[in-house]
């Protein structure tokens, strides 16, 4: 067929669509450092990368005209076998949950099924550094949201008392974040987790960049001092988890697990009938996310986390190498943030991303920083990306005494 119903040729449309395609720089992977796929490859380290993205590419495709409704029984049971394996792997005895959208989508229904449990409204107390869908599902749910700021003379540590201290007697529910953005930190879950049972709250936590990342690289023996911050926690209710992130599947992809089947049935009667936002949800993301679970498991994602974690710590080795860059300390993630205590770092952001690189920039700390998320299709590139750093920060501007040098608007807390 040569034209269509709508009148529009087929050389037109496919010339459209190539040109969508590359607008969207699919070929460019490569230099994409963000947190969001495709990101396994093959490399020495991971020498069948390239067959599991392709078997999972298959099941996604397999599944792409199947939903959750009629044709969902394969789709059901591929998202009970996810939940059923990870969640066990978060410390869990008997989970339950289901896969979503994304770490927005688990989150919301993480705090209805603490609303449901509540029986009424109130309050959310989080702290402030944690992810726009906190106070985003709040304002959605009638919810008062308390952002509790950082210790003073901090970005991103968070005091347990000072936690506590913001709870009010119309507080539901406590969030915290295990892999905060742009920092990759952990939150005290520990001793937040202590204050949920003692005053008796739920609490939800935001592992959507931590989940398939953190067990690995505890388990494996990277780090050996990680802090508690899964179920093994007294006091975890629930726990959300990109699988379109360190979980390498395709997008939209996340997860959100619950101690046990009461907190799902919590979330299923204030959202009928899965506990999900969503009403039909397609088969295909499950799908890709079963495959890419089935075929790595456990060692296959210890080597993958090990392989993103190589390629950052090279990453900040190479930027403690550059005068005038700092890496901001204490990420247990592949996130690294990258900034500067004497430079205005914006015309540097502007050269990178002239270059072709794909990343975030940060307004935190001011007035601009960059940050990374190396995943294993980053391997090879991250020499070429400090190369071209280090050269672009002949652009950079002298800070007078910490004051924006150049002007003009700073970047967003997620900019791209």
């Amino acid at each position: 067929m040569d034209r269509f119903p709508s009148g529009i040729e087929r050389y037109d449309f496919l010339d459209e669509l190539g040109r969508l395609e590359r607008a969207s720089r699919f070929a460019e992977t490569r230099k994409n450092l963000f947190d969001e796929g495709p990101h396994l490859v093959s490399s020495p380290e991971l020498p069948w990368g390239d067959e599991v993205r392709h078997l999972a590419v298959e099941a996604y495709e397999r599944f792409l005209h199947g939903e959750t409704w009629i044709t969902g029984d394969g789709a059901r049971e591929m998202e009970s076998q996810i939940v059923s394996w990870m969640g066990s792997i978060l410390g869990a005895d008997s989970p339950a949950g289901f896969v979503t959208s994304g770490g927005s989508e688990s989150n919301m229904c993480g705090i209805l099924a603490a609303r449901q449990l509540a029986d009424r409204g109130g309050s959310v107390v989080f702290p402030a550094i944690g992810h726009y869908s906190l106070p985003k599902l709040c304002r959605m749910f009638g919810l008062d949201p308390i952002p509790v700021p950082s210790i003073p003379g901090t970005l991103c540590e968070i005091d347990p008392e000072a936690f506590e201290a913001a709870i009010r007697p119309d507080t539901i529910a406590l969030i915290a974040t295990a892999g905060n953005w742009a920092f990759g930190t952990v939150d005290p879950i520990e001793a937040i987790g202590e204050i949920a049972v003692r005053r008796g709250l739920y609490f939800h936590v935001d592992g959507a960049f931590g989940g398939y990342i953190l067990p690995f690289l505890e388990g494996s023996g990277y780090d050996r001092e990680m802090p508690l911050w899964d179920f093994r926690v007294d006091g975890v209710c629930s726990i959300s988890a990109d699988l379109h992130k360190n979980g390498m599947a395709p997008p939209p992809a996340g997860s959100l697990f619950f101690r046990d089947q009461s907190y799902l049935a919590a979330a299923k009667a204030i959202c009928p009938p899965n506990g999900t936002m969503t009403g039909t949800r397609g088969a295909g993301p499950i799908a890709g996310a079963w495959a890419m679970v089935t075929l790595l498991g456990e060692p296959g994602y210890r080597a993958v986390s090990l392989k993103s974690m190589a390629l950052r710590d090279a990453f900040i080795a190479g930027v403690e190498k550059i005068e005038g860059l700092r890496v901001f300390p204490g990420s247990r993630i592949n996130i690294a943030l990258v900034h500067s205590d004497v430079f205005d770092l914006r015309p540097v952001v502007a050269s990178l991303r002239e270059g072709g690189w794909m990343f975030s920039a940060s307004a935190t700390p001011p007035p601009v920083s960059i940050v990374v998320v190396p995943m294993p299709q980053n391997d090879g590139m991250l020499d070429v990306l400090l190369e071209h750093l280090g050269e672009a920060m002949s652009l950079a501007v002298p800070l007078a005494g910490g004051e924006d040098a150049i002007g003009g608007s700073s970047m967003s807390k997620y900019g791209f």
